[in-house]
């Protein structure tokens, strides 16, 4: 197997920085802007990814418009509804009930969401005995994270089920752009999906969109603006890679955005501190997705 370059990782490296910072800065961003109700949060979301979407346009090789004429209506709808809308639905409700240090290890979760499900959609290995295990130490991890996670983590129960229904929606939306983004390319398809995708928010909180925008003030348009920048850029890299790498190797190395979800949720989010069950089910899990990462390699 050839060595990764070191693009792969610089690109990995952009999009673990950029996405476990979404986890503080939406938590505080509830706070400063005042967003209550499960319309607000979902039409803060939704102009968020249409801004996002846009952003992304004038660096698509292909027209977006020709690419929505053209791929197939089934697989685009597959990424819409996967990789934006139910994704997102289920994590700004995880966050709203729940902390980010808790959501940035659970939404970890996901390559192992892609680890079940790959073998089943992409054709690839089903998993070995060895990736079973890590699989079960991986779900104790889960289970010492929930037990104690800490003071300022709301509904336990309720936030764990919905960042991990967000982690299997979004790897269903990574396996559908898998399967689109060869014939179509990863950044119309990326476009089509933040923006449709957005569109689609923005419709289901439409009854509280008055109360969204009136409170918008300068402070909300600037957190807006960063992270509807963070969405443009990390899709972009992340479904780029997707479309150049294997699926299997590319959810080995998503044990960053948790580690980096975890120490920025922790460092800029004082209402939240790390409990015991956190640190011991964060070491289990970081360490059960970097020893998957190093089967991945060798094989």
């Amino acid at each position: 197997m050839k060595p990764l370059p070191f693009s792969f990782y610089f690109q990995v490296c952009v999009c673990a920085l950029l996405w476990g910072s979404a986890f503080p800065v939406i938590k505080l961003s509830y706070e400063a802007l005042a967003v209550e109700g499960f319309g607000e949060r979902m039409v803060f979301a939704g102009t968020r990814f249409v801004a996002a979407g846009l952003m992304i346009v004038p660096f698509c090789r292909s027209s977006v418009i020709g690419t929505l004429r053209r791929a197939p209506k089934g697989l685009l709808l597959w990424v819409i509804l996967g990789q934006t809308v139910f994704q997102y639905v289920f994590f700004y409700y995880a966050l709203s009930v729940s902390s980010g240090t808790l959501g940035a290890l659970l939404v970890g979760g996901g390559s192992f969401w892609w680890m079940l499900l790959a073998p089943l959609f992409l054709k690839t290995p089903m998993p070995s005995a060895k990736q079973w295990l890590i699989l079960g130490v991986c779900t104790v991890g889960i289970a010492c994270a929930v037990y104690a996670p800490g003071a300022g983590s709301g509904r336990v129960g309720v936030g764990t089920a919905a960042f991990l229904a967000a982690s299997f929606s979004g790897a269903i939306g990574a396996i559908g752009l898998k399967r689109i983004s060869a014939e179509h390319g990863s950044r119309a398809v990326t476009a089509l999906s933040l923006f449709l995708g957005g569109m689609a928010l923005l419709l289901i909180g439409s009854y509280e969109w008055n109360g969204f925008w009136k409170d918008l003030g300068v402070e909300a348009i600037w957190i807006m603006l960063y992270l509807s920048f963070l969405s443009a850029t990390a899709f972009t890299l992340w479904n780029r890679l997707i479309e150049q790498y294997s699926v299997n190797v590319l959810s080995a190395y998503r044990f960053l955005i948790p580690l980096c979800g975890v120490i920025e949720s922790a460092l800029f989010v004082k209402s939240e501190t790390v409990g015991l069950g956190i640190v011991v089910g964060g070491c289990l899990i970081l360490g059960s997705l970097y020893a998957m990462s190093r089967l991945e390699s060798r094989r």
